[in-house]
């Protein structure tokens, strides 16, 4: 095992933190207000490493993020950031994946130590944005079919009805 193996775990740890601590940062009070959401972290989850990199040695490591309607709690969406690490260490990196989306972010392990540089900061800033702005997207497409359903009015959006 060589040095760029033994820090691995260092570098998916601190990426995994790092994408924690921005998505419960980037949940506004306008986004809080409108949704319950749970950001947690898990180290088990059933997902498979990307070609070229592999989970770090203490195992696959997940930030998991579920956002429920206050209004319509049968409208919920999740996501999780699962953190890799690259198998081959002469580049040592970090990917961060979006579970089932092919959404990547690739991470220098060297703007990971000894502490996040603020383009690895900046870089998942955007990354985790993107990621609550699909599920926010989600969560509202999820809270209008629940609303189309409840409704007496048929089954047709109101902008079809006339057409």
């Amino acid at each position: 095992m060589n040095d760029a193996e033994d820090r691995s775990d260092a570098w998916a740890r601190a990426a995994h933190e790092l994408v924690t601590e921005t998505a419960s940062r980037q949940i506004s009070r306008d986004i809080a207000h409108l949704a319950e959401i749970e950001v947690d972290s898990h180290g088990i989850h059933a997902v498979s490493p990307p070609e070229g990199y592999q989970a770090p040695r203490s195992g696959v490591i997940t930030t998991h993020v579920l956002a429920r309607s206050r209004d319509v709690p049968e409208a919920t969406v999740e996501t999780r950031v699962a953190v890799w690490v690259a198998k081959e260490s002469n580049e040592p990196a970090v990917l961060l994946t979006r579970v089932g989306s092919d959404r990547v972010l690739e991470l220098s392990a060297a703007d990971l130590e000894p502490e996040p540089s603020a383009q690895a900061r900046s870089q998942v800033n955007d990354y985790v944005a993107v990621v609550i702005a699909h599920m926010v997207s989600s969560l509202n497409a999820a809270m209008q079919r629940t609303y189309g359903h409840e409704s007496d009015a048929p089954d047709v959006a109101e902008y079809d009805r006339n057409a």
